[in-house]
């Protein structure tokens, strides 16, 4: 399994994102790299299809928008609806059920 960790240079990387990772990884018993990808202007984004300031896509999976990310990238920071309200961050809750779809999706029929 693979974990991305995109972030904008502007940004940079975030402890609570960290935490919200490991946190997701131990809660479903998975043992995954973390990639860390900086995103340093807006043509790495195109290019990275990066949808704002963390990214995380669990084998190329966003843990928001699953296998529908919207059309438009951008390099700026994202924001997540999570149960404490919007946070610049996602909940470790949303990366965990990502990761339990794929472990699903990668199951032999």
């Amino acid at each position: 399994m693979k974990i991305e960790y995109l972030y904008s240079t502007s940004v940079g990387r975030q402890p609570e994102v960290e935490e919200a990772v490991k946190l997701a990884l131990e809660a479903t018993g998975v043992e995954a790299d973390v990639d860390y990808i900086e995103i340093t202007d807006s043509e790495a984004a195109h290019r990275a299809k990066f949808l704002g300031s963390p990214t995380i896509r669990v084998n190329g999976i966003d843990v928001e928008y699953g296998d529908r990310p919207p059309e438009e990238y951008q390099a700026g920071s994202r924001y997540y609806n999570t149960p404490e309200g919007w946070k610049p961050y996602p909940h470790a809750r949303l990366i965990a059920n990502t990761i339990l779809e794929v472990l699903d999706r990668e199951k032999p029929a």
